[in-house]
Parts: C-alpha cells; structure tokens; sequence
C-alpha cells in the first residue's frame, strides 16, 4: 500500500474512532487497524520506522478510548437503575427514615449523610409547581408537605392493628380521589334444571357505596428541649402520638361514625339487640339478626366490658366455666376489641366494611419562640362506610344493671 494510501486511511479510522459509540464498533476498528499495520509497503514510497509507530499508538488510543466507553455505557446504566427508583421505593429505604427525622428536627445539613440528601431530596414537597431534580448538593422539590417514610406509616397502621380486630380485619383501599363501589343488593338463588332446560333470567339489584374524603388531624406540642433527644427516639414518639390520638379517632369512626365529616360507622341506623342473660346469649340473639348471607364470614367482636362479663360468669354450681376466657363457640370466633364501649357487642363480616385512605399519614412541624414549643401536625384524609344490613350491633345488660 502506498503511503498517502495508508496516511488516508489513519485520518479515516481516526475520525470513526472518535464518533465510535459501542464497543463492538472499537473492536471493528481495532481489526481494520491490525490490518493496516500489516501491509507491506510498495517500492520507495514505504512507511518510515517512526510512522510505523504512529499507526502503532493509534492502535493503543483505540484501546483506551474502548475503556472510556465502556466506562461510560457502564455509568449511563447504573443511573438509569437510580432514576428508575419510585417515590415509593425511596420512601421504603432505611436512609429517608432517618432522613425525614432529622429534617422535621431541622437538624444542620452536616448531620446528613450522603444517602440521606438523596433520599430526602426525592421526598420534600412544597407549593412550588416546578420539579427539580435532588442531588447530593442540591435538595430536590415535588409539591406537597413532608411525606412519612413508608417504615413509619406502616408501623403507625400496625400499632392500630394489634390494638383493635375491628380495624384488622375492615377491607382497605388507597384510592387517592372519590370512589363509586358497586354491590349486589339482592339475587334470585341458583336454581337445579334438567337437561335442555332454559336458564331463567336472573334477578338482581345492584346498588352503590360512595366515599369521598374527610381530614384527619392532630397537632402534637412539644417542647425545644425534647426535640433534642436522638433520631429513632423521636420518630417512636411521633409513632406513639399519632397512633394513640389518630389511630383511635379512626377506628372509632369505622365503628361509631355517623358520617358527619367523618366516615359512616359500622353501627350507624343500627338498632342494639339488649335480649339474652348472658353475654354468649346475647352474642347469639344478636347473630340470629343477621341475613344467611351476611352470616358467611361473620365473627363477634366484643368490648373489654363483656370479655370481663365472660370470663367472670358464675354458673349455677358455682363454677366460672370461661375463667380462661372464650375464643369462639360452635357459631362463631370471638375477638375482644378494646375500641367497643360499654357492653356493646358487633357481629358481622369486617370484609363488608371499607375504608379507603385517600391521602396516607404525613407530617407538618411549627416552631414557636414563644414559649419555646415545636408543633408537629399529623394530617391524612379517610373515608369509610359498611355494606347496609351486613353487621348486628348488640348490647349486653348485666344483671342487677339498669336497662
């Protein structure tokens, strides 16, 4: 090959060398280059020994520019990974949890490691209606309040749920707006037939459960010097807080709400059954109410009062045959439900009742000089209602008791 020939071909793979975008089209070029290198020269017009080495160091920049790329792809990768990363999947990790701590405590950036300027940086929302994208040094920003990590509303809802059957067992929804929930009122049955016979047209009436939203709210007041103590100390106090004033505000809405600005409760238009000497009599009396249907799936749900009726029943040879308390019967299981009041007493399938948390728990903080207090304000919106007719309500009256 003449020299210009060779010189033509340098300054062409040079060009591809540097618009190559994969590795596969570098190793293409590697080859073309090998090649080059391996023909021989024509009469006096041959390559000197220093431009051989020239072709020979374009072949190693061609190795390193390989390098560089695949550097590059390898890099493009790992943050495509990162940006794939949901809200939800940053509110999850261990890093946002200690994050949102400290942010609600306003404790000084250099108290934040790397991790949890990222994490936070996904989370925090303000009014502001331009997102910006969170970096190491740059705090990201959506559009909306300090969002609890997901940890901490998990735990918030199981402290709820160890507490009280009721709320265990109710069917949950996170519908973020109104929802229309259709359900079969009434159906003619099955029928048997012979062979070839027509199917009757089937009767059935199908009616509507609408849920909106109503606030849940509680404000806890705390002092600047408690603010101070240390980061999980503080989130399990938040979690205490919220969960003895918000939980019970909403599982006694799911029970006793009458719709009012907050969600309709399982008892709402209910009349108690006050019938049956004893409490089993009248868990019994107040099942019969119940339509075969409704009875599908049915337990009793007691108060702490008439577990105590329970296991203090003396029978007539003097012998308290529920001393270890009462589980469940022949008819149905029981479970003591701490939120019932009084002797009341509800039957029914929990699954028939739904509670929908349009907006999950969050968080606000004030600080105040006067006074030095730190206000933290927990906020979530929920709405609630039961399938009508498919729960009893039923009221224990001791003996010797007022009716």
């Amino acid at each position: 090959m003449l020299k210009k020939e060779i010189e033509a071909k340098k300054a062409e793979l040079r060009n591809k060398i540097n618009e190559a975008k994969t590795t596969d089209e570098l190793e293409e070029l590697r080859k073309q280059a090998e090649e080059l290198n391996k023909e021989v020269p024509e009469d006096d017009e041959t390559i000197t020994p220093e431009e051989e080495r020239n072709l020979i160091r374009d072949v190693d920049n061609l190795e390193q520019r390989k390098a560089e790329i695949t550097k590059i792809i390898k890099y493009k990768e790992d943050t495509e990974v990162e940006e794939k990363r949901t809200l939800e999947q940053v509110l999850k990790s261990p890093e946002y949890r200690t994050a949102w701590a400290k942010k609600l405590m306003k404790l000084p950036d250099s108290r934040f490691t790397e991790e949890e300027k990222r994490a936070l940086g996904d989370a925090i929302t303000t009014t502001d209606t331009t997102f910006v994208q969170s970096t190491a040094e740059t705090q990201g920003i959506n559009n909306g309040g300090l969002f609890i990590p997901t940890t901490v509303r998990n735990e918030f809802l199981e402290l709820i749920t160890k507490q009280s059957p009721i709320f265990r067992d109710v069917r949950k929804l996170q519908v973020a707006g109104n929802i229309d929930l259709p359900y079969l009122f009434e159906a003619d049955d099955a029928e048997w037939y012979a062979e070839l016979t027509e199917t009757k047209n089937e009767g059935q009436e199908y009616r509507n459960l609408q849920l909106t939203g109503w606030e849940l709210a509680k404000d806890i007041v705390i002092t600047w010097k408690l603010e101070e103590m240390a980061v999980e100390s503080f989130i399990n106090f938040i979690l205490e807080e919220l969960a003895n004033k918000m939980g019970k505000a909403l599982v006694n809405a799911i029970i006793y709400g009458d719709g009012n600005d907050k969600p309709t409760g399982i008892t709402k238009d209910l009349t108690a059954v006050k019938t049956g000497e004893t409490p089993i009599d009248n868990i019994i009396e107040t099942y019969k109410t119940l339509s075969d249907d409704d009875r599908i799936g049915a337990k009793a749900y007691i108060s702490s009062s008439v577990n105590i009726e329970i296991v203090g029943y003396k029978d007539k040879n003097g012998n308290y045959p529920f001393l270890q308390g009462i589980s469940a019967t022949n008819l149905v299981s029981i479970e003591q439900d701490p939120y019932l009041k009084n002797n009341d007493i509800i039957v029914g399938n929990c699954r028939n009742y739904i509670l929908n948390e349009v907006t999950p728990v969050r968080v606000e903080r004030e600080r105040t000089v006067k006074g030095r207090k730190v206000t933290y304000g927990g906020y979530a919106i929920y709405d609630g209602k039961p399938k009508p007719n498919a729960f009893a309500y039923g009221q224990y009256t001791p003996a010797g008791a007022s009716v």
